[in-house]
């Protein structure tokens, strides 16, 4: 792994942690520690990467729309599993299950454009 591809994975991880704190700030004010959404975005970035590690594998036999929804699916479990003993809400108790979800629906839904200008800029360095 060369310096260049650390920088970068290490700005992806921000990127991602970010998305979440700012999910977090619009879903009702819901207070998370950088900790949390950086140790959430790396445990959702190694299943993703071991998910596309063996669709590639097999012969990329899961289609790209059940990949997309697997991906929400994945997301919202994961943030309702880890967020919701460790999200606190204005009142200083924890969100639970139900609100850790929205936190990581909304989060993936920052993700998409995201993605999008991730796809340009990739089609861009290649030609």
């Amino acid at each position: 792994m060369t310096a260049f591809s650390f920088v970068f994975l290490l700005i992806i991880i921000g990127l991602y942690a970010s998305t979440f704190k700012l999910a977090a700030l619009l879903c009702r004010r819901v207070r998370l520690r950088w900790r949390d959404a950086v140790i959430v975005s790396l445990m959702l970035m190694v299943v993703f990467g071991l998910g596309v590690l063996f669709n590639r594998l097999s012969g990329d036999v899961i289609p790209d729309l059940i990949g997309l929804a697997a991906t929400v699916v994945i997301q919202v479990g994961v943030c309702a599993w880890y967020l919701a003993s460790r999200a606190r809400k204005r009142d200083g108790e924890p969100l639970g299950s139900n609100g850790a979800a929205a936190v990581g629906l909304l989060g993936y839904a920052f993700l998409v454009p995201l993605g999008f200008l991730w796809a340009e800029m990739v089609s861009v360095m290649r030609h």
